[in-house]
């Protein structure tokens, strides 16, 4: 604990022993909240928010508790607990995948949230104190100051997924995110929120691992060939030619396709004990994976065990989304949207990406107009996306079936 004078009182910043994991008093995490406009407020002193964003620039990520209040996390993981059982999949590395949580207004009525806490996954993207700390201490893009010559720009959310770790052995391996969870070209490095829904103490497994400093490694390039990532993208982003390479659709496979590779980076492997309502921020380009609930956590959980987890990805509205083929809905709907900038798409489409900062004067017309995408246009593009989605997977097979000798 470390305790500053600053204005006249005394201002406690709370750490633990490891340098990269913060607490978040519930003072401080009102201040975060604060529509203050001048970046400064006693109860959130600069030293916590520096501290915080030179951890995540070194290391690539910060642990943060306290982000959320017991009463909203547990809104939260009532609305997660009923998606988990509502939504099955089909994959044998989760057994609950849902994209686009915050577009689900199906549970509400007349902007009541029902008893299954539908809106909860909404409020923790937008208006938590989640999206307030990148904007004020991550990427700088908040009043209080971070990078300075980007204290205006604007912060989205991008795409968020819920996912429940249950007895399936499988496991996505080392990774950054593919185009799927992170549709924007290479040259971004937006924040990746993975939120604990449920605690998962490491000797049990079934959370998430991360690489430190993978960000910045030597052999970060090695790893993106591997898998097939976004930064060896061609300018026309993602083609049938890429597709072909064999790289693409790889993202889980660094242990089969360079073992040695795999080692080292499993070497530098942190796991953590998370409790419910931890907050893990990531930077875009950080290595990570999923870890399989093990022999004790199988007993301890029970068969029925579906660790939940939220995950939610901000970037700046500058970001540009990918060229090529995509199954981003606002590309289907508009190919010309190919190459946008997310503050661009938002302007001329809607809220795809919704705005945190600068905080809208009414926020109320941003959920109005993503209601209306949600009901009136999301539904129309789902058969333009297996359409697409079938024909990546026909370039898949094509390039994995043996190729014939011509004489």
């Amino acid at each position: 604990i470390n305790i500053k004078r600053q204005k006249n009182c005394f201002c406690i910043i709370i750490m633990t022993t490891q340098p990269f994991t913060f607490t978040i008093t519930p003072k401080q995490r009102a201040a975060l909240l604060s529509t203050e406009d001048d970046g400064q407020h006693d109860d959130l002193p600069a030293e916590l928010l520096s501290s915080m964003r030179e951890t995540y620039k070194r290391e690539g990520f910060v642990l943060v508790r306290g982000l959320l209040d017991e009463e909203f996390l547990t809104r939260l993981r009532g609305a997660g607990a009923a998606l988990a059982e509502k939504n099955s999949y089909a994959g044998d590395t989760f057994a609950s995948l849902n994209f686009g949580a915050i577009f689900d207004f199906h549970e509400e009525d007349d902007g009541n949230v029902d008893a299954n806490n539908a809106g909860a996954f909404r409020e923790a993207a937008l208006d938590s104190a989640i999206p307030a700390i990148i904007a004020k201490a991550l990427l700088g893009t908040g009043s209080s100051k971070g990078d300075e010559d980007e204290t205006t720009a604007t912060l989205r959310m991008l795409k968020d997924a819920f996912m429940a770790k249950g007895t399936e052995q499988s496991s996505c391996g080392w990774h950054v995110d593919d185009i799927g969870f992170w549709p924007v070209d290479g040259s971004s490095a937006g924040v990746n929120t993975w939120l604990a829904l449920d605690d998962m103490p490491s000797e049990f497994g079934g959370g998430m691992a991360v690489s430190p400093r993978s960000h910045t490694a030597d052999w970060r390039r090695r790893a993106y060939g591997t898998i097939g990532s976004t930064p060896l993208l061609p300018p026309e982003g993602v083609t049938s030619d890429f597709i072909m390479t064999g790289g693409f659709g790889q993202t889980c496979e660094m242990s089969s396709l360079d073992p040695q590779l795999n080692d080292i980076i499993e070497s530098t492997k942190l796991e953590f004990d998370y409790e419910a309502g931890d907050c893990l921020f990531c930077h875009r380009w950080l290595f990570h994976r999923s870890v399989a609930i093990n022999s004790d956590g199988l007993k301890h959980y029970g068969d029925d065990s579906a660790l939940k987890r939220y995950t939610i990805r901000y970037e700046k509205g500058s970001a540009r989304l990918l060229n090529g083929i995509s199954l981003e809905p606002a590309i289907l709907l508009d190919s010309r949207n190919s190459g946008k900038t997310l503050d661009e798409v938002c302007e001329k489409d809607g809220p795809y990406y919704p705005q945190w900062c600068p905080r809208l004067e009414e926020s109320r017309d941003q959920k109005t107009k993503m209601k209306l995408l949600a009901e009136k246009v999301l539904p129309g593009l789902q058969e333009k996306r297996a359409k697409v989605l079938g024909e990546m997977f026909a370039i898949m097979k094509s390039a994995a079936e043996p190729k014939k000798e011509s004489y």
